[in-house]
């Protein structure tokens, strides 16, 4: 790749992109880099020194003890500038301290370094020197140290120096613990997809060992964004040596795609002589064999113009991407932290949470009992949701199973259903509940749990069964019998209505109750402010609610089979008169004549002579059983239309949906008003992970959006 000066237009997407590195855009997206790293003592330090013009100081123990940013940039004016980049997950409080650590240098004195680094060390809180006893201190660090360097003379470059891996710990110094940090640090570093990997080694060492070059090629497994950089070719002495550093560097057997390259490092002990001087040595150096045979790969000058072509075409290359993954990562973040809602740090905020919560349910809960499902998004998208339609479905059923199950025996041969054929098809489709009763463990000890099927009336007769009645409880008067018989034969034909019932408001309970649950869950996205809403608030009100449902299902149940047979229905009258008159008229079929007068249509008629002689020969006890049954018949469809419409519309409509004490009334502004601070705290209240996770999205999208207007300026 041919070295050509940047223009102003790539320093400025350069200068973008490490602006975004300050603001640790870095640690949400990958960013474009380029990276130096290995082993301590590799020569990694004085790669960096000529890469940059920099000269780090030499005092002891001032190794790297974390990341630094060196980055070059053209000015009229001489200036190193260093300050901390703080760690992304630095507090407020350390982010501001870390911040207003800022040194000016003009004169890059060794000394004056020492010192700065020194203090640089103290605001990250890393251990110098064998001292264990400050447990507030580390050996390194996850800040960044940044280093702008000023000049006539710079081109604009940026490289991060990763402090170099380690095998053994130094005691007093370093830690196992801080093994794992570095490397771990490493990987990270190396894993960014638009990272250039820079893997320093020296020469004198066997390349295919280097533990610095395994984790390269983990990371970049195809090595096409890795590089070595071959140190210390003075030390490598026999020829053989030098023979297999050459055969590396022309790629006869390496797998790096941006190959290798070639620096000579100054010696430990100098370190008075100038950069010109240095790169004079080395230029001497590399024009003795065999190191002509590959000079395009060899010095630092040709080395620098490779390494800032590499990042201004990656750079160039991944800005576009950068820029539209900052605005989905932004857009992601900001759906995130709205999901969570406001912020609840008191009782005030805790209080106008839940409140919105109760308005927002209360809302959606009238249109989904109007049958308003499009007015909002939720209903309309979620079926189960739709409980105006699946109340009204299961109340059809209820009524139709009713109506053609409901009783004990079929009352007779002939079955007069009033016309109500026409409400429904003749086959009753029994729906069970599409909700697993087991679902909800709560509601056990208050609804029945079997889903009853309602078997087909036997067929009697039952006149038969009154007979025995009759007999077991007759009274002294004639002709006619007394009310108990009636209240004992209809409590025995209505027996399978409280099985019915009690399954009917059930089924009725699980939907309203799995109503509440998944608006709750569509409603509260923060699982522990549901939990704990559900459990320590809602569960146990609910749970009343369903009793006093059953129970007055049950209720109305003893009323209605256990009293005495009571109505004043007309309706009840008519349909007396009505079986009586069947009666009569079956009876006198068998008088009936034929006659054909020639004008209308031959019929059956029954002489009027013929009428007054009509007689039955029946006995007292058959004509009273006759009584019985037609009164009972009369008597249960009068019976069974009320209790289904008072069923459906006390304890369904009133008590389970629209009334005040309805369970779907339970979670409502009233209820948050009257919370408690302490039960404020405890369901709305942010757990620490919750507190976590906010600050963690604040931060990070303020740094996205301080990216996003670098970008757009």
């Amino acid at each position: 790749m041919a070295g050509a000066a940047t223009g102003l237009g790539d320093q400025a997407t350069l200068a973008k992109i490490d602006k975004l590195r300050e603001l640790n855009v870095g640690a949400i997206i990958p960013l474009p880099q380029l990276i130096v790293v290995g082993d301590q003592s590799s020569g990694k330090s004085s790669v960096l020194e000529s890469l940059t013009g920099f000269s780090f100081p030499r005092a002891t123990g001032l190794c790297t003890r974390y990341a630094t940013q060196i980055t070059c940039c053209r000015e009229t004016q001489k200036s190193v500038i260093i300050s901390i980049i703080p760690r992304p997950d630095a507090d407020e409080a350390l982010k501001v301290r870390l911040l207003q650590f800022q040194r000016f240098i003009t004169e890059t004195d060794n000394v004056e370094l020492a010192s700065v680094f020194e203090e640089a060390n103290l605001a990250m809180g890393i251990r110098i020197g064998a001292n264990t006893e400050d447990v507030s201190t580390g050996a390194f660090s996850q800040d960044i140290l940044k280093i702008e360097i000023n000049g006539p003379d710079q081109d604009h470059l940026t490289v991060i120096d990763v402090p170099g891996i380690f095998r053994v710990p130094t005691p007093g110094l370093t830690t196992e613990s801080d093994m794992a940090l570095i490397n771990n640090m490493v990987k990270s570093y190396m894993s960014n997809r638009r990272t250039i990997i820079l893997t320093v080694m020296p020469c004198n060492v066997d390349i295919a060992t280097q533990e610095i070059l395994k984790l390269a090629e983990a990371a970049d497994p195809t090595g096409v964004r890795t590089m070595g950089v071959l140190t210390k070719p003075d030390l490598a002495t026999e020829n053989a040596t030098k023979d297999a550093i050459i055969s590396l560097v022309q790629g006869k057997r390496s797998i790096l795609k941006l190959g290798y390259h070639v620096v000579k490092n100054r010696s430990a002990d100098d370190n008075n002589s100038a950069v010109a001087d240095r790169l004079a040595a080395e230029q001497a150096f590399f024009t003795a064999p065999p190191w002509p045979s590959i000079a395009n790969r060899c010095g630092i000058a040709s080395l620098k113009l490779r390494l800032r072509d590499l990042l201004m075409h990656i750079s160039k290359h991944e800005f576009p991407h950068v820029k539209s993954e900052i605005e989905r990562r932004l857009l992601q973040y900001k759906t995130a932290l709205d999901g969570m809602g406001p912020s609840r740090f008191d009782q005030n905020s805790q209080r106008l949470y839940l409140g919105k919560l109760a308005s927002k349910f209360q809302t959606i809960t009238q249109a989904a009992l109007n049958g308003y499902y499009i007015g909002d998004k939720i209903l309309n998208a979620t079926p189960t949701l739709k409980l105006a339609t699946r109340i009204i479905k299961l109340n059809e059923v209820f009524s139709d199973i009713f109506w053609k199950r409901g009783h004990k025996q079929h009352f007779g041969i002939k079955w007069d259903d009033e016309g109500e054929t026409s409400l429904g098809p003749g086959d009753i489709i029994e729906q069970p509940c599409d909700i697993l009763f087991s679902k909800y463990p709560e509601l056990d000890g208050i609804i029945t749990t079997d889903d009853y099927r309602c078997p087909e009336p036997a067929k009697g007769p039952i006149l038969s069964y009154i007979t025995e009645i009759f007999e077991a409880n007759r009274r002294p008067e004639l002709g006619t019998f007394g009310g108990t018989i009636l209240a004992t034969v209809f409590e025995e034909q209505s027996e399978k209505w409280e099985p019915l019932v009690l399954s009917h408001i059930s089924k009725t309970i699980i939907l309203v109750h799995e109503y509440i649950s998944q608006l709750l869950s569509e409603l509260c996205l923060e699982k522990p402010v549901r939990e704990q809403l559900w459990d320590t608030l809602l569960i146990d009100r609910l749970s009343d609610a369903y009793r006093g449902a059953m129970d007055h299902a049950r209720f109305l149940l003893a009323i209605e089979r256990g009293g005495r047979p009571m109505t004043f229905n007309h309706y009840f009258n008519s349909n007396l008169q009505k079986k009586r008159s069947e009666r009569v008229t079956e009876s006198l079929k068998a008088m009936a004549v034929t006659i054909n007068n020639g004008f209308t249509n031959d019929g059956k008629y029954v002489p009027v002579g013929k009428i007054d002689k009509h007689a039955v020969d029946k006995d007292n006890k058959q004509q009273t059983c006759e009584d019985i049954l037609d009164t009972l018949v009369s008597y249960y469809k009068v019976s069974r239309k009320r209790f289904v419409d008072v069923i459906c519309q006390q304890v369904v409509s009133h008590l389970l949906l629209e009334g005040d004490q309805s369970p779907l009334k339970i979670l409502s502004s009233d209820l948050v008003m009257s919370l408690s601070d302490k039960q404020l705290e405890a369901i709305a209240g942010e757990d620490a992970e919750s507190k976590s996770q906010r600050q963690v999205l604040k931060r990070e999208i303020n740094s996205l959006q301080a990216a996003s207007k670098v970008l757009r300026a």
